[in-house]
């Protein structure tokens, strides 16, 4: 579940309450607590997920996911361009 904090009275906040809360304090932006990016207005409605509590408590021994989840399968050739370039 995401979490937002008030950047006006630094109130912390559950997606759901963020509308409400705006009414009452007339905040103008809201930043997440996880990954600290501040949205205006109701750019937080598209905000769904960020970085894992893995990736931002344990950050020297973070692994992540593998880039390639292929499962032995033959890549197709979009998807090997798509390597090569990135």
């Amino acid at each position: 579940m995401v979490f937002f904090s008030c950047d006006k009275c630094a109130e912390s906040l559950k997606k759901s309450k963020v509308d409400a809360h705006a009414m009452r304090c007339r905040c103008e932006s809201v930043s997440c607590v996880d990954c600290s990016v501040s949205f205006w207005g109701d750019d937080y409605k598209q905000h769904t997920s960020c970085i894992s509590e893995a990736e931002r408590y344990e950050k020297t021994v973070y692994k992540g996911p593998k880039k390639n989840e292929t499962k032995g399968r033959k890549l197709t050739p979009q998807e090997s361009w798509m390597e090569i370039i990135n």
